[in-house]
Protein backbone atom coordinates (compact mmCIF):
# COMPACT_ATOMS: atom_id res chain seq x y z
CA UNK A 1 0.00 0.00 0.00
CA UNK A 2 2.82 2.48 1.13
CA UNK A 3 5.07 1.75 -2.23
CA UNK A 4 2.28 3.21 -4.91
CA UNK A 5 1.56 6.60 -2.64
CA UNK A 6 3.19 9.96 -2.26
CA UNK A 7 2.98 11.30 0.64
CA UNK A 8 2.81 14.77 -0.95
CA UNK A 9 1.83 16.43 -3.83
CA UNK A 10 2.77 20.02 -5.84
CA UNK A 11 -0.08 22.58 -6.56
CA UNK A 12 -0.15 26.08 -7.75
CA UNK A 13 -0.84 28.53 -5.00
CA UNK A 14 -1.53 32.22 -4.74
CA UNK A 15 0.48 33.52 -1.97
CA UNK A 16 0.32 37.30 -0.10
CA UNK A 17 3.59 38.04 2.09
CA UNK A 18 4.50 41.48 2.50
CA UNK A 19 2.08 42.74 0.63
CA UNK A 20 3.11 41.11 -2.65
CA UNK A 21 1.03 38.80 -4.46
CA UNK A 22 2.92 35.77 -6.28
CA UNK A 23 2.05 32.44 -7.40
CA UNK A 24 4.34 29.65 -6.16
CA UNK A 25 4.01 25.78 -6.65
CA UNK A 26 3.45 24.82 -2.97
CA UNK A 27 4.04 21.28 -1.76
CA UNK A 28 1.12 20.04 0.18
CA UNK A 29 0.19 16.83 2.11
CA UNK A 30 -1.78 14.00 0.58
CA UNK A 31 -4.32 11.74 2.78
CA UNK A 32 -6.27 8.28 2.52
CA UNK A 33 -8.96 6.80 3.91
CA UNK A 34 -9.33 3.27 4.82
CA UNK A 35 -11.39 0.68 7.64
CA UNK A 36 -10.13 -1.76 9.73
CA UNK A 37 -12.13 -5.36 10.31
CA UNK A 38 -11.79 -7.86 12.49
CA UNK A 39 -13.52 -11.09 11.50
CA UNK A 40 -15.10 -9.43 8.57
CA UNK A 41 -16.72 -6.56 10.91
CA UNK A 42 -15.46 -2.97 10.22
CA UNK A 43 -14.77 -1.86 13.57
CA UNK A 44 -13.65 1.56 12.35
CA UNK A 45 -12.37 3.98 9.49
CA UNK A 46 -8.58 5.89 9.93
CA UNK A 47 -8.32 9.26 7.86
CA UNK A 48 -3.89 9.73 7.38
CA UNK A 49 -0.56 9.97 5.38
CA UNK A 50 -0.18 7.49 2.81
CA UNK A 51 2.72 5.64 4.74
CA UNK A 52 3.44 3.20 7.05
CA UNK A 53 -0.44 2.07 7.42
CA UNK A 54 0.62 -1.18 8.14
CA UNK A 55 2.42 -0.03 11.81
CA UNK A 56 -0.62 2.90 12.06
CA UNK A 57 -3.13 -0.20 12.32
CA UNK A 58 -1.00 -2.36 14.42
CA UNK A 59 0.01 0.78 16.58
CA UNK A 60 -4.59 1.49 17.19
CA UNK A 61 -4.87 -1.92 18.15
CA UNK A 62 -2.65 -1.63 20.51
CA UNK A 63 -3.19 1.68 21.71
CA UNK A 64 -7.01 1.21 22.20
CA UNK A 65 -6.82 -1.94 23.94
CA UNK A 66 -7.75 -4.41 21.55
CA UNK A 67 -4.13 -6.16 21.63
CA UNK A 68 -2.98 -6.76 24.55
CA UNK A 69 -0.94 -9.55 26.46
CA UNK A 70 -3.46 -11.35 26.44
CA UNK A 71 -4.56 -11.00 22.86
CA UNK A 72 -2.34 -11.11 20.87
CA UNK A 73 -2.25 -9.58 16.73
CA UNK A 74 -2.00 -12.97 14.88
CA UNK A 75 -2.47 -11.69 11.26
CA UNK A 76 -2.43 -8.20 9.63
CA UNK A 77 -3.38 -7.92 6.39
CA UNK A 78 -4.41 -5.06 3.65
CA UNK A 79 -7.17 -5.88 1.05
CA UNK A 80 -6.53 -3.23 -1.62
CA UNK A 81 -9.93 -3.28 -3.43
CA UNK A 82 -12.05 -3.16 -0.07
CA UNK A 83 -9.54 -0.43 0.76
CA UNK A 84 -8.97 -2.20 4.52
CA UNK A 85 -6.94 -3.77 6.90
CA UNK A 86 -7.81 -7.57 8.01
CA UNK A 87 -7.23 -8.56 11.43
CA UNK A 88 -7.31 -11.97 13.44
CA UNK A 89 -6.75 -12.25 16.53
CA UNK A 90 -6.33 -14.79 19.54
CA UNK A 91 -9.91 -13.20 20.83
CA UNK A 92 -11.75 -12.22 17.60
CA UNK A 93 -14.84 -11.60 20.06
CA UNK A 94 -13.18 -9.14 22.05
CA UNK A 95 -15.05 -6.08 20.94
CA UNK A 96 -18.29 -8.07 22.20
CA UNK A 97 -16.96 -9.27 25.83
CA UNK A 98 -15.34 -5.55 26.51
CA UNK A 99 -16.53 -2.32 27.60
CA UNK A 100 -15.07 0.50 24.87
CA UNK A 101 -15.70 4.25 25.54
CA UNK A 102 -16.42 6.27 22.25
CA UNK A 103 -14.03 9.39 21.70
CA UNK A 104 -14.07 11.59 18.92
CA UNK A 105 -10.61 13.37 18.35
CA UNK A 106 -10.95 16.89 17.27
CA UNK A 107 -9.04 18.25 14.38
CA UNK A 108 -7.18 14.58 13.56
CA UNK A 109 -8.79 13.89 10.85
CA UNK A 110 -10.17 11.01 12.22
CA UNK A 111 -14.05 9.16 13.08
CA UNK A 112 -14.76 8.26 16.51
CA UNK A 113 -11.61 6.39 18.24
CA UNK A 114 -12.62 2.93 20.14
CA UNK A 115 -10.91 2.40 24.07
CA UNK A 116 -11.80 -0.60 26.05
CA UNK A 117 -12.42 0.22 29.40
CA UNK A 118 -8.93 0.62 31.07
CA UNK A 119 -8.24 -1.91 33.61
CA UNK A 120 -4.55 -1.73 33.78
CA UNK A 121 -2.07 -2.99 36.72
CA UNK A 122 0.97 -0.70 36.57
CA UNK A 123 2.74 -2.76 39.42
CA UNK A 124 4.83 -5.15 37.27
CA UNK A 125 6.34 -2.05 35.44
CA UNK A 126 9.64 -1.07 35.73
CA UNK A 127 10.22 2.48 37.20
CA UNK A 128 11.05 5.05 34.99
CA UNK A 129 12.42 8.42 35.24
CA UNK A 130 14.69 11.14 32.85
CA UNK A 131 17.43 13.50 33.25
CA UNK A 132 16.84 16.96 32.60
CA UNK A 133 19.67 17.09 30.05
CA UNK A 134 18.19 13.75 28.42
CA UNK A 135 15.03 15.65 27.80
CA UNK A 136 16.83 18.20 25.79
CA UNK A 137 18.78 16.32 23.53
CA UNK A 138 16.11 14.01 22.87
CA UNK A 139 13.79 17.07 21.73
CA UNK A 140 16.37 18.66 20.00
CA UNK A 141 16.92 15.11 17.88
CA UNK A 142 13.41 15.23 17.27
CA UNK A 143 13.10 18.37 16.01
CA UNK A 144 15.79 17.96 13.40
CA UNK A 145 14.56 14.82 12.23
CA UNK A 146 10.82 16.25 10.94
CA UNK A 147 11.19 16.43 7.41
CA UNK A 148 8.04 16.14 6.12
CA UNK A 149 7.00 19.36 8.35
CA UNK A 150 9.47 21.19 7.70
CA UNK A 151 8.93 21.09 3.55
CA UNK A 152 5.14 21.19 4.38
CA UNK A 153 3.87 22.47 8.20
CA UNK A 154 0.99 19.83 7.46
CA UNK A 155 1.93 16.73 9.68
CA UNK A 156 2.73 15.87 13.31
CA UNK A 157 5.43 13.77 14.13
CA UNK A 158 5.66 11.21 17.21
CA UNK A 159 9.01 8.87 18.49
CA UNK A 160 9.68 6.42 20.87
CA UNK A 161 13.19 6.88 22.56
CA UNK A 162 15.32 5.15 24.89
CA UNK A 163 16.52 7.55 27.02
CA UNK A 164 20.11 8.32 25.24
CA UNK A 165 18.23 7.96 20.93
CA UNK A 166 15.11 8.18 18.83
CA UNK A 167 14.39 4.27 18.00
CA UNK A 168 12.12 5.24 16.08
CA UNK A 169 10.13 8.19 14.15
CA UNK A 170 6.88 8.61 12.38
CA UNK A 171 4.87 11.60 10.96
CA UNK A 172 1.64 11.74 10.15
CA UNK A 173 -2.04 14.45 9.44
CA UNK A 174 -2.86 13.33 12.51
CA UNK A 175 -1.22 13.22 15.88
CA UNK A 176 -2.96 10.28 17.51
CA UNK A 177 -1.88 8.47 14.00
CA UNK A 178 1.76 9.45 14.40
CA UNK A 179 1.73 8.23 17.87
CA UNK A 180 0.17 4.78 16.46
CA UNK A 181 2.50 4.28 13.83
CA UNK A 182 5.89 4.13 16.00
CA UNK A 183 4.12 2.07 18.61
CA UNK A 184 2.66 -0.03 16.12
CA UNK A 185 6.68 -0.43 14.44
CA UNK A 186 7.88 -1.91 17.56
CA UNK A 187 5.14 -3.89 18.03
CA UNK A 188 5.51 -5.46 14.62
CA UNK A 189 8.85 -5.60 15.12
CA UNK A 190 8.58 -7.47 18.62
CA UNK A 191 10.25 -4.76 20.29
CA UNK A 192 9.48 -3.47 23.97
CA UNK A 193 7.83 -0.42 24.02
CA UNK A 194 6.76 0.00 28.12
CA UNK A 195 10.49 1.10 28.28
CA UNK A 196 10.53 3.80 25.91
CA UNK A 197 9.61 7.90 25.83
CA UNK A 198 7.12 9.14 24.17
CA UNK A 199 8.19 12.16 22.31
CA UNK A 200 5.10 14.01 20.11
CA UNK A 201 4.92 17.45 18.39
CA UNK A 202 1.26 17.46 19.17
CA UNK A 203 -0.67 19.02 22.30
CA UNK A 204 -1.30 15.52 24.84
CA UNK A 205 -4.90 15.29 25.72
CA UNK A 206 -6.74 12.63 27.22
CA UNK A 207 -6.70 10.00 24.06
CA UNK A 208 -3.04 10.56 24.20
CA UNK A 209 -2.69 9.88 27.62
CA UNK A 210 -5.13 6.47 27.28
CA UNK A 211 -2.76 5.19 24.22
CA UNK A 212 0.25 5.64 26.64
CA UNK A 213 -1.61 3.76 29.29
CA UNK A 214 -2.39 0.70 27.10
CA UNK A 215 1.03 1.01 25.81
CA UNK A 216 2.63 1.09 28.91
CA UNK A 217 4.58 4.03 28.81
CA UNK A 218 5.30 6.24 31.22
CA UNK A 219 6.80 9.17 30.38
CA UNK A 220 5.33 11.55 27.42
CA UNK A 221 7.29 14.74 26.23
CA UNK A 222 6.38 16.86 23.50
CA UNK A 223 6.41 20.45 22.29
CA UNK A 224 2.78 21.31 23.05
CA UNK A 225 0.74 21.74 25.75
CA UNK A 226 -1.36 19.26 28.18
CA UNK A 227 -4.89 19.46 29.02
CA UNK A 228 -6.46 19.21 32.31
CA UNK A 229 -8.23 15.91 31.45
CA UNK A 230 -4.81 14.64 30.71
CA UNK A 231 -2.82 15.75 33.82
CA UNK A 232 -5.80 14.27 35.96
CA UNK A 233 -5.40 10.48 34.31
CA UNK A 234 -1.48 10.91 33.92
CA UNK A 235 -1.36 11.51 37.79
CA UNK A 236 -3.42 8.02 38.08
CA UNK A 237 -1.53 6.12 35.96
CA UNK A 238 1.58 7.14 37.13
CA UNK A 239 2.75 9.27 33.96
CA UNK A 240 4.87 11.98 33.80
CA UNK A 241 4.08 14.58 31.39
CA UNK A 242 6.26 17.20 30.05
CA UNK A 243 4.45 19.96 27.88
CA UNK A 244 6.30 22.80 25.92
CA UNK A 245 9.72 20.96 26.00
CA UNK A 246 12.44 22.97 24.01
CA UNK A 247 16.42 22.62 23.66
CA UNK A 248 16.60 23.89 27.30
CA UNK A 249 12.68 24.29 28.65
CA UNK A 250 9.82 22.44 29.24
CA UNK A 251 7.21 22.32 32.19
CA UNK A 252 6.58 19.07 33.98
CA UNK A 253 2.56 18.77 34.71
CA UNK A 254 2.76 15.19 36.32
CA UNK A 255 5.19 12.84 38.35
CA UNK A 256 7.03 15.82 39.23
CA UNK A 257 9.51 13.11 40.81
CA UNK A 258 10.27 11.21 37.61
CA UNK A 259 12.46 14.16 36.45
CA UNK A 260 15.89 14.37 37.88
CA UNK A 261 18.07 17.78 37.79
CA UNK A 262 21.73 17.87 36.87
Amino acid sequence: MENNREETAKRQIVRFKNGIKTIIDDTIVTEISFNISIQCEVVGTITCSPSHTKELTAGYLVTSGIVSKTNKLLHLEYIEDKKKFDVSLENNNILKEKEFSVFKPLGCGAGDSLFIKIEKDKEDLPYISIQQSEISDLMKEFNKTSDLFRETGGVHSSALATHKEIVVFMEDIGRHNAVDKVIGALYLNKQNFSDKILLTSGRISSEIVIKSINADIQIIISRSAPTIKAIELAEKNNICIIGFARADNFNIYSCFEKVAFD
